[in-house]
């Protein structure tokens, strides 16, 4: 008789469950969502602005990734493979929303600038903070900080009455060199806009011609440290300008009976934001190009560091946040967790010390931001 030949059946691949089929479409939504927002910032929203949402949603995207990763470890599928090459793929962008700060503590090696930035909010000029007293305290504050080039957006004065901010900083601050422009003037003497303070001379000053109406505004002021002249950008770009009837949904959609036209509204505003943002942006990054002296870059961006905002303008200037901040790099204040808005960027010609986000400091809706650069001197080949 033949030998018989006992045969092992081969075990076939386990089957997904449907749920697992399910958690898998939604997976693959999540890393392709990952992915564009990667792409975003390298797309003008003025030629296809739905990508610039992806862009916003990065931390969102990120985390969802890491939530399906770690279920596909659990269940020991091989489709945690994609996810974690998405994940790998994104991690460049990571320390521009979170900072471990294991080197950012050290003490700058020679005297540097104090820069602080902040977004003021009319110095609370229509009492939304309910505080009589909030503008004396936002004053004192700031005089806490020291600065010695201060950068203030959404500013507000009067020639004269009891909003005669402009000399009251100065005087307050002894920073007794100012450059402010305004984008509205009421009544002669009213002036709302934008300006830098400084403790060392102004020698030339200018702004930014955007080509849209609008009230934002950038300005440019050169400054002489020393032997050297530096120029500081401040801006205020675009922002989505969303309606009381627009944030109450935001808090509170599932007690709004137009639902769909609330949110079609604060689509079409965040749309229009992003676009004029875009030009906003090359108009500047273009004058940064431009310019012969070391810069400095202060101001309230309304946009998040992945966008294309942020990196036309940043270029291949450096983040005071990236170079010497830590933690979460939440600058406005909300009732939902965000990302950065304001920033500080330096050309390569400083180094960055201590930034730091004042979260103590929340009158206004911004939090001031500040860092210490150190300019370096010019190295001459020999």
């Amino acid at each position: 008789m033949p030998e018989s030949v006992n045969i092992e059946p081969v075990p076939s691949r386990r089957s997904m469950s449907w749920i697992s089929k399910v958690i898998w479409v939604f997976n693959w939504f999540a890393i392709g969502g990952l992915l564009l927002a990667i792409l975003a910032p390298f797309v003008n929203p003025a030629v296809f602005w739905p990508l610039a949402f992806w862009g916003l949603l990065f931390p969102v995207f990120l985390l969802f990734n890491g939530v399906f990763l770690l279920y596909w470890w659990w269940r020991k599928r091989r489709q945690g493979w994609f996810t974690l090459i998405a994940i790998l793929i994104s991690i460049p962008y990571w320390g521009d929303y979170l900072q471990p700060g294991f080197h950012h503590n050290a003490e700058p090696p020679t005297k540097g600038i104090n820069v602080v930035s902040y977004n003021v909010k009319l110095f609370d000029l229509y009492n939304w903070s309910n505080n009589t007293q909030s503008k004396s305290i936002m004053f004192n504050q700031l005089n806490s900080l020291m600065p010695e080039v201060l950068c203030v957006q959404e500013f507000y004065t009067e020639d004269a009455g009891a909003n005669r901010n402009l000399d009251s900083l100065k005087n307050l601050l002894v920073l007794p060199y100012v450059h402010a422009e305004y984008t509205i003037t009421l009544r002669k003497d009213d002036h709302w806009g934008i300006a830098t303070f400084s403790r060392y001379p102004i020698v030339n000053q200018g702004r930014i011609q955007f080509n849209n109406r609008t009230n934002n505004i950038c300005i440019y002021t050169d400054i002489t440290v020393g032997t050297d002249t530096i120029r500081v950008y401040n801006m205020h770009l675009q922002s989505v300008s969303l309606g009381y009837a627009d944030l109450n949904f935001l808090k509170n959609p599932e007690q709004n009976k137009d639902d769909v036209a609330a949110s079609k509204n604060i689509l079409r505003r965040m749309k229009a934001a992003y676009i004029k943002r875009s030009g906003q942006a090359n108009a500047i990054a273009k004058h940064i190009a431009e310019c012969r002296y070391p810069v400095i870059v202060c101001g309230d961006f309304n946009d998040t560091p992945n966008s294309y905002a942020y990196r036309t303008i940043k270029g291949n200037m450096n983040d005071a946040f990236i170079e010497s901040g830590k933690g979460f790099g939440q600058t406005f204040i909300n009732d939902w967790p965000a990302p950065r808005i304001d920033y500080i960027l330096f050309s390569n010609r400083f180094s960055s010390y201590q930034f730091k986000i004042h979260e103590e400091m929340n009158i206004s809706d911004h939090y001031p931001i500040s860092t210490k650069l150190v300019l370096h001197p010019v190295e001459v080949d020999h």
